[in-house]
C-alpha cells in the first residue's frame, strides 16, 4: 500500500466521525439505540496513596430492548475527571455498535474497547485493542491507521486490518 493511499477518499479521520458519547458522573440510567446503560456510582470504587479514593462506576447494566443482557464491573476514573465516558461507534466496522471507556490520559489518551458480539448479543472486552488510538479509518477495506507516536520529526504509526474482531498488524509506518 502506498502512503499516498493514506490519504485517499476511502480514508476517513476518526476524529471527523459520528460518535455519541455517554457521560456518566452518578448512578443513572441513559440510552443509545436499543441499549440501555445503568451505572451504579461508587465515590470510593478505588483508593490512591496519592489521590486518596476517587469513583467510578462499579456496576455496568446493559439492556437490549429492557432486557439485561450483561453487567460489567469496575470502570474506574482514573483520569481523575469525576466521569466515566463511553464513546459508541462501529469500531470493528461490522454494522453492529461498540464503545469505549478511556484507560489513561497524559498527553494523549488511550481507551479500552468493548466490541458488540451479534452471536453472544453481548459487548466483549477486546484486550488487544487496549490502548489503541485510531487516527483514520478505511470501512471499505476494514482498516485502521494509529495516531503518531513519537515527536513531530520521529514517531511511527501502525496499519492494521480488522478481521472480524481481531486486529492484524499489517505494517509499521516510519517518518
Amino acid at each position: 500500500m502506498k502512503s499516498q493511499s493514506f490519504t485517499s477518499k476511502d480514508w476517513k479521520v476518526m476524529a471527523n466521525e459520528l460518535t455519541t458519547t455517554l457521560s456518566f458522573t452518578k448512578s443513572e440510567i441513559q440510552n443509545i439505540k436499543d441499549f440501555s446503560f445503568k451505572a451504579v456510582w461508587d465515590n470510593q470504587l478505588s483508593y490512591s496513596e496519592n489521590l486518596g479514593y476517587y469513583g467510578g462506576i462499579s456496576e455496568l447494566h446493559i439492556l437490549k430492548m429492557n432486557n439485561e443482557i450483561q453487567t460489567l464491573y469496575n470502570f474506574e476514573d482514573n483520569i481523575g475527571l469525576g466521569q466515566i465516558d463511553l464513546t459508541f461507534y462501529d469500531y470493528n466496522m461490522d454494522g453492529a455498535i461498540d464503545f469505549s471507556v478511556p484507560i489513561e490520559c497524559g498527553k494523549s489518551c488511550y481507551f479500552k474497547y468493548y466490541l458488540f458480539n451479534p452471536k453472544s448479543q453481548k459487548f466483549e472486552h477486546q484486550k488487544e485493542w487496549d490502548y489503541l488510538r485510531i487516527q483514520k479509518i478505511n470501512r471499505k477495506k476494514k482498516l485502521i491507521i494509529t495516531q503518531p507516536d513519537g515527536s513531530a520529526k520521529t514517531g511511527e504509526q501502525i496499519l492494521y486490518r480488522i478481521n472480524q474482531d481481531k486486529l492484524m498488524r499489517l505494517k509499521t509506518i516510519k517518518y
